[in-house]
């Protein structure tokens, strides 16, 4: 052996062994003490929800080309266990379900296969309804307006993947059910898992349980707690929940406590607001990193010029 040769080829098979161990996950903006894209995050409401008909992939991918940061969406299980994105308990606002199904009012998404649900139109009541008059204004394009009929009611798996896609992140909002709540956590940590989007997501919920089951199942995975009231020790108790978001309404927080949670290295997240006037305040506000918006065209240019930019 040449002098000198055992150490640098002691040094190439440890370069070679750093290339085979598979590297740590990416950190998930959403966890506490992780960096952000910006400080005040752009979260568009079931999408970009003035532009396109919520909760659908449309909306989807118009929030990301509108400036979102985080497309906030809402899930439901339907009656064969499948994940998908639906606001309300029925179908019959944001879809044709009364006209393909006319014999199963109330429509709601439990008493229907995922299979069935896929055959609906989540499009066209956008079109008809236009309801932030975005449409009349002359804000969506003819295209886009032939392109929603048809559109259908997503999974969330079709959402995750679309999130990956786009390399941008997603706010899963479980909506609360009647299923037990460890049941659901795995189902959403397996199908988070499968998608490979574990550093996109988290997962929020009035339903407090669920979080408490996210937390058992996949401690790693970040939740946010919605609230409308405010809990008599916020801290304290998004503590014991695990949560690294507190989602408040209107009424449940105020500027002391934004900063009470802000020391405590909780994210606060404040929803839903689209007029200027708001947004503008908000994103002012101490405290608030993150606000939900169904106009995030209306929010991106204001977080820009106040300099909103990633600051961990």
């Amino acid at each position: 052996m040449r002098p000198g040769s055992g150490p640098r080829r002691l040094f190439v098979v440890a370069a070679l062994l750093l290339l085979l161990v598979p590297c740590g996950a990416a950190a998930n903006p959403f966890a506490r003490g992780e960096d952000r894209p910006r400080s005040i995050l752009n979260i568009a409401h079931g999408g970009a929800s003035s532009s396109a008909p919520q909760n659908t992939l449309a909306a989807g991918r118009k929030a990301f080309e509108l400036g979102a940061d985080v497309w906030g969406v809402d899930v439901r299980l339907t009656g064969d266990g499948v994940f998908v994105l639906m606001h309300d308990e029925t179908l019959s606002r944001t879809t044709d379900v009364a006209d393909r199904f006319p014999t199963r009012a109330p429509w709601r998404v439990d008493e229907f296969t995922v299979a069935e649900i896929r055959t609906l139109d989540a499009g066209s009541w956008f079109v008809r309804d236009d309801p932030f008059g975005q449409i009349e204004a002359g804000r969506v394009s003819r295209a886009e307006l032939e392109s929603f009929t048809g559109e259908p009611v997503p999974t969330l798996r079709e959402a995750l993947e679309l999130v990956a896609e786009q390399r941008g992140l997603l706010d899963i909002e479980v909506k609360p059910s009647a299923a037990d709540p460890d049941r659901l956590a795995r189902r959403l940590t397996d199908l988070i898992e499968a998608t490979g989007t574990a550093e996109r997501v988290m997962i929020s919920s009035f339903d407090h349980d669920l979080l408490r089951a996210i937390q058992q199942v996949d401690p790693t995975l970040p939740t946010g707690a919605l609230a409308i009231f405010s809990p008599s020790d916020p801290t304290s108790y998004l503590d014991s929940l695990g949560a690294d978001v507190y989602l408040p309404s209107l009424v449940g927080y105020t500027n002391s406590l934004l900063e009470e949670l802000r020391a405590a290295g909780i994210a606060v997240h404040v929803w839903t607001y689209n007029g200027e006037g708001q947004l503008e305040r908000l994103a002012q506000t101490p405290g608030i990193r993150g606000i939900y918006t169904d106009f995030p065209q209306r929010l991106e240019p204001i977080l820009e010029r106040l300099g909103h930019d990633a600051d961990g």
